[in-house]
């Protein structure tokens, strides 16, 4: 079933409501965070409440005390029942007058949305699309501005793909629309660094670490499109989804490979392995 809370309080999907000028809603001024369940424990529920935290403290966005955010997901995926759950967290900078000034107002709503994981794909197909990544000095923040995102997904399902490659200024893939993107060559792994304006992924970091446990170099540049056409294998990563190979790129074959199949069975084993470790709740 599907759980909500609003300020650390469980209510009704029904009832479930925000102001109309929260500047959440009309300027997308708010921070949100996408996890998932493995074992029915929200094993990385630390590591996105830092990124959220971080994020609002750049922002100067006042919210709800980080352990009364961390008891109300705790408290809706236990509401939600048994199961694998996916999990949002929205934070806002809250309701306020139009002309309002950012540090007049707050703290603002904490919204945490817990449903049914549902049926995730083995693999998936990429588009590259002409919808250029915003040129930005370092990491970017998972605002509830993500039309630009939407817009990227939408043009690779618009030519017959799942996931959107995103490419940068200088035409040089960085990331998926919503994930993070992997080119295998031989015993190398390449993905974009952070300072190129990607999300500093959860998922991203793991996959990183299994890779250096296994061996496996990791290089963390841009992505050349002729690269990345080259490329033996070449996967995402996601917080839903984990590790997931891309078996089309603009309808063109990639194999499913042996280095992608031994991260993404590492990070299944791991997250398993830490919500044992954790228990429910």
């Amino acid at each position: 079933m599907t759980a909500i809370s609003i300020d650390g309080v469980l209510v009704d999907a029904e009832h479930a409501t925000i102001s109309v000028l929260d500047r959440g809603l009309l300027y997308g001024d708010g921070l949100f965070e996408v996890l998932r369940t493995w074992g029915g424990v929200a094993v990385d529920l630390g590591a996105h409440l830092d990124r959220l935290f971080a994020s609002a403290t750049a922002l100067a966005l006042r919210t709800i005390e980080r352990t009364t955010l961390a008891a109300a997901v705790e408290r809706t995926v236990a509401a939600a029942g048994e199961g694998e759950h996916r999990i949002r967290i929205v934070v806002t900078r809250g309701p306020g007058a139009l002309g309002a000034t950012t540090h007049t107002l707050g703290p603002g709503r904490a919204i945490v949305i817990v449903e049914p994981l549902g049926e995730l794909p083995d693999r998936i197909s990429a588009a590259i699309v002409d919808w250029p990544l915003p040129l930005r000095a370092g990491p970017m923040h998972k605002t509830l501005a993500y039309l630009d995102h939407i817009i990227a997904r939408d043009l690779a399902r618009a030519a017959g793909a799942d996931e959107a490659i995103r490419l940068d200024v200088e035409g040089q893939a960085v990331e998926g629309s919503t994930s993070t993107l992997y080119a295998v060559s031989g015993d190398t792994i390449l993905t974009a660094p952070t300072t190129a304006g990607i999300l500093p992924g959860i998922v991203r970091g793991r996959v990183i670490a299994i890779s250096e446990r296994l061996g496996i170099v990791v290089r963390e540049a841009a992505i050349a499109i002729e690269e990345l056409r080259a490329a033996d294998e070449i996967f995402v990563s996601s917080s839903l989804r984990g590790v997931v190979p891309v078996t089309r790129l603009d309808g063109a074959p990639v194999a499913a490979g042996p280095v992608t199949a031994r991260i993404a069975a590492g990070l299944r084993d791991e997250m398993f392995a830490l919500g044992r470790h954790h228990g429910p709740g």
